[in-house]
């Protein structure tokens, strides 16, 4: 081949390549950034915390492990656009390449946005994220949450209308666009399952760094996996354990508390819960195993009356817990967690 025929062809080459690369990291819809999005709280020398600040819908917690030549990421958010600004937003802290995204589990919330990663990142997460994620992406949980977007944008409308304190509508202003959004960032959501699955464990060194992966049995859902930094005494638990109450829609609430028992084995410091702040210490895991015991009994007791989940739900009352948990306001639950609850009692032994 003639010199120049070889040199056109390496441009040519070249110019795919890059077309390729900015196809991957392509500004996806509800992309804003007037204000910074995310919070990175530092836990450890290169462990960070990504929290979100209210400026974009993010949906939940990130965790940030930046190592020796490369990144780390501990979940991706509820949509494309807020995966696509923490990437943006990272080039404040380093600029080594994302290598690894680890999904907790298959909730949009937390997985959404692995799709702007694209294909040198290996995506790793339990085997039961990946058949969630592969034959049943949406969910019960993301179906819920999009059907009540458009009711929710027309409230803060009505209530943007009907607010007279300049700084309140202000406020209003931006919760209303960073709504819209991230509606349109939904729209753009392809989910993307992981390349690679455990079963019970895994460990990455990178470098000089230990990152175990563990499952260690049913919560918040089938197959939630910790991530386990030993060296740095640090957990990232996802939503199996958050520094509130989780999100029962998917749980196993009678096994959960083993799992947490299972956890509280682990020798560490911080937990980077996926959502709230990060805590320390092993008593607010304490106390969550007390609210689950005790709304899985309440539960059964309705349950054998013959109540309705939807009435045992306005029954089952949860406030002597309000010290550990402060949203805890009145009785009642919400009714899908009853319903969850319900069935997992039904099912056969041995079918979970």
């Amino acid at each position: 081949m003639p010199r120049r025929s070889k040199l056109l062809l390496v441009i040519v080459m070249a110019a795919g390549i890059l077309v390729a690369a900015t196809a991957q990291i392509r500004k996806p819809a509800g992309v804003l950034q007037k204000t910074r999005a995310y919070r990175f709280n530092k836990i450890r020398d290169d462990v960070y915390h990504a929290v979100g600040t209210g400026a974009l819908t993010v949906g939940a917690n990130s965790a940030i492990i930046i190592n020796e030549n490369d990144v780390t990421i501990v979940d991706t958010h509820i949509s494309p656009a807020a995966a696509w600004v923490l990437l943006d937003e990272l080039k404040g802290i380093t600029t080594k390449p994302v290598r690894h995204v680890i999904v907790t589990h298959f909730h949009y919330d937390h997985a959404h946005g692995t799709q702007v990663f694209g294909k040198d990142v290996e995506v790793i997460g339990h085997e039961f994220t990946r058949d969630m994620l592969l034959h049943d992406a949406e969910g019960k949980l993301f179906k819920s949450y999009v059907a009540g977007l458009p009711a929710s944008i027309e409230t803060l409308k009505g209530r943007q209308a009907a607010e007279t304190d300049p700084a309140r509508k202000t406020q209003l202003d931006a919760q209303l666009e960073s709504a819209e959004a991230n509606r349109a960032a939904q729209a753009e959501v392809q989910a993307v399952p992981p390349t690679v699955t455990i079963k019970d464990k895994m460990t990455l060194y990178r470098g000089n760094r230990e990152i175990q992966l563990l499952y260690l049995g049913h919560g918040h859902t089938g197959g939630d996996v910790v991530v386990y930094l030993p060296k740095e005494r640090i957990l990232c638990t996802g939503d199996l354990m958050t520094n509130g109450t989780s999100n029962m829609i998917d749980g196993f609430a009678d096994e959960w508390v083993n799992t947490l028992e299972s956890l509280k084995k682990l020798d560490f410091d911080s937990v980077l819960p996926g959502h709230g702040e990060a805590f320390t210490g092993k008593e607010k895991i304490t106390a969550y195993q007390t609210y689950l015991r005790d709304i899985w009994i309440q539960v059964g007791q309705f349950k054998k009356q013959g109540l309705s989940a939807e009435d045992a739900a306005k029954k089952v009352d949860m406030t002597a817990h309000k010290a550990a948990f402060p949203t805890i306001t009145a009785a009642g639950v919400n009714p899908q967690w009853v319903a969850r609850m319900y069935e997992v009692m039904d099912l056969p032994k041995g079918s979970r």
